[in-house]
C-alpha cells in the first residue's frame, strides 16, 4: 500500500480493517441538521413523493427545535431508481426553522427538477448556514491578488 500510495498507504491500510486511533469527538460543531428515507419501492408519482417529502420536513424541523438551531439554506436529496443522485438548494436572506417553509421549498426544488417519467429511491431535506456570516469590507491587504511590486 504504502508503494503504491505513499505515505497514505499505512492509513488505507489500517481503516479498511478498522483501526483507527484518532479520537472521537462527539461534541463538533453541526454543520447541517438533516433527514432522509429509503424506500423499499421506487416512488413514481409527484404525489407520492410530495407525502413523504411531508414527512422528512416534520423530522428535520422537530430536530431543528430540539438543537434550536435555524438555518439559511434548505437543500434536498434526491437519489432516482439507477442511483443518480441530485441535490437542489436554496437559500434565504433570514433563518428558518418552521415546518410551512422547509416543506413548501423543499416542494417547490423537487418540482424544478425533471421528474418525467422517474423513479426516485430516496428523497432527504436537510437545512445548514447556520451561522451569519460576519459582515467585512474588503481593503487592498486583505486581497488575494498578489502584488508584483
Amino acid at each position: 500500500m504504502i508503494k503504491h500510495f505513499g505515505k497514505s498507504g499505512k492509513f488505507f491500510y489500517k481503516i479498511v480493517r478498522g483501526i483507527d486511533e484518532r479520537e472521537v469527538r462527539p461534541d463538533r460543531e453541526a454543520k447541517s441538521v438533516g433527514a432522509e428515507d429509503t424506500f423499499s419501492f421506487d416512488l413514481t408519482t409527484q404525489e407520492e413523493m410530495n407525502t413523504e417529502l411531508e414527512k422528512i420536513a416534520l423530522v428535520v424541523q422537530s430536530r431543528l427545535a430540539r438543537y434550536q438551531l435555524k438555518g439559511r439554506t434548505i437543500t434536498i436529496k434526491i437519489k432516482y431508481h439507477d442511483f443518480k443522485l441530485i441535490t437542489r438548494s436554496q437559500s434565504f436572506d433570514e433563518a428558518i426553522d418552521d415546518l410551512e417553509t422547509i416543506e413548501g421549498t423543499a416542494k417547490q426544488l423537487l418540482d424544478s427538477t425533471d421528474l418525467l417519467d422517474k423513479k426516485v429511491r430516496l428523497l432527504g431535506i436537510s437545512l445548514s448556514n447556520f451561522n451569519y456570516p460576519a459582515i467585512r469590507t474588503r481593503t487592498d491587504e486583505d486581497s488575494d491578488q498578489l502584488k508584483l511590486f
